[in-house]
Order: C-alpha cells, then sequence, then structure tokens
C-alpha cells in the first residue's frame, strides 16, 4: 500500500505500509490495522524510521509472532514495527556461542541447537514466539528460562542509538526484563555442549508435557495469564 506525501513515513514506502491490518499477524486472528505498519530490512531503515517516529510524536509498538496478544477492532494508532526481513532472523554459532536476531522464531532456534548440539534453551520447547519477544518477556516456565543463557542484548533506543547490555547489568524476572529501550535487536546466547540425541529427546519430554497441558496443535495464544505474585515463581 502507497503511503501519501503527507506522511511522517514519505520516501520509505518500500518498507512502511498505511492501514495495515494486524488480525493475519495475531494469533487471535482478530483487531484493526495499524495506522502504519513498518517491516525495516536493515538497522539503518529502523533507525530512519524511528527518528521520524519520535520527531512527530507517533507512538511506537514492536510486534513479534503475535501470540498473546489482543489487538482492539479500532486498530492502532500508531507506527507498528515487525522485525521479520531476513536481516533480523540471522543466527550463527561459534563453539557454544550463538548470536541470534531478534525476529527469530523461538521454535525454529530451538530446533537448530539441538542440531549443533547445544543445551540450554529446550526449555522453550512449545512457547511461541520470537527471540526479541521471549527476551523482552523472559519466556519460559516450570522447565527454565531464555534469560538464563542470554549474555548480550543489542537494543536501540528512539533516537537510533545501538548500544549493548551485558548480563552484568540485564535483569530477568518473572516475565519481565529491565530492559527499557523499545527495540531489541538481537542478543547473544551461551549454550552448552551436549550430545544432540540427549538434547532432542529433552526437547520432546518437554513437548509432550506441554501438548498434554495445552492445546499445542491448535494457533492458541498460550499461557494468557501470568501467576499471582505469590505462587510467581512455581509457574
Amino acid at each position: 500500500m502507497r503511503i501519501a506525501s503527507f506522511s511522517p513515513f514519505s520516501g520509505l514506502d518500500d518498507f512502511v505500509a498505511e492501514y495495515e491490518p494486524l488480525a493475519p499477524h495475531t494469533w487471535y486472528k482478530i483487531g484493526g490495522p495499524a495506522r502504519w505498519y513498518a517491516r525495516p530490512r536493515t538497522i539503518e531503515e529502523l533507525q530512519e524510521t524511528s527518528r521520524r517516529c519520535l520527531e512527530n510524536d507517533v507512538p511506537v509498538y514492536v510486534l513479534g509472532l503475535g501470540a498473546n496478544l489482543l489487538v482492539s477492532d479500532e486498530g492502532v494508532n500508531g507506527a507498528v514495527f515487525r522485525l521479520d526481513q531476513d536481516f533480523w532472523r540471522r543466527v550463527s554459532f561459534d563453539k557454544n556461542i550463538a548470536e541470534v536476531g531478534a525476529g527469530v522464531d523461538i521454535q525454529k532456534f530451538v530446533l537448530r541447537t539441538c542440531e549443533q548440539g547445544l543445551a540450554g534453551i529446550e526449555c522453550l520447547a512449545g512457547i511461541p514466539g520470537t527471540i526479541g519477544g521471549g527476551i523482552r518477556m523472559n519466556a519460559g516456565g516450570k522447565f527454565g528460562d531464555i534469560g538464563a543463557v542470554v549474555i548480550r542484548v543489542q537494543v536501540m533506543d528512539m533516537e537510533g542509538t545501538v548500544f549493548e547490555r551485558t548480563k552484568d547489568d540485564l535483569v530477568f524476572d518473572y516475565r519481565r526484563t529491565n530492559i527499557s529501550a523499545p527495540f531489541i535487536l538481537g542478543a547473544t546466547l551461551e549454550l552448552e555442549d551436549d550430545d544432540p540425541e540427549h538434547i532432542l529427546r529433552r526437547t520432546k519430554e518437554i513437548w509432550m508435557y506441554k501438548r498434554n497441558t495445552q492445546p499445542l496443535t491448535t494457533k492458541n495464544a498460550g499461557c494468557v495469564f501470568k501467576n499471582p505474585a505469590a505462587s510467581a515463581p512455581a509457574r
């Protein structure tokens, strides 16, 4: 969809659309359109779009895979960013260290770590989402959380400044982190060498447990509600 000349995103129509329906991008399949829908292909495109949001007082929202997300029928009066282009879905391994883009599908990454013989995130089996969203909310459950393996997170503020948060100043709590920057760009994870068959077996056991307690074979929103504070540690 082309952007009118008066748009604050004029000239960015290669990756910014107007009035994009959000229902197809969420697991509930309901909700109105985003006033602007941005799918930047590079950090530079993200920086430019973010700066224009700041200059024009456009509210910013970041959309992952759309699980645990309820969009109003009235839509979203702001810019919705989707980091789903190739650059944001990059994955590389250096021994037991994984460099992962924010748009990487968690479930696909779990399988890749199994193939690599790297343990540590099999606890995320059956949890929908992207690495960026998973870090933002410290995705996990009774078998563990993603925060346990994160050693660095690359983030960006609204002005377009890119910087890193390291393990020393990162706090992962129950379904939250202390990351305040609006954009998570990627992360570095420290995993453990293990036998691929053992990791896969463990992953299948966790997936089977969740399949027996949650409808994993259907498009559902997963665990929508957080546990009360008194019972939060048990998950």
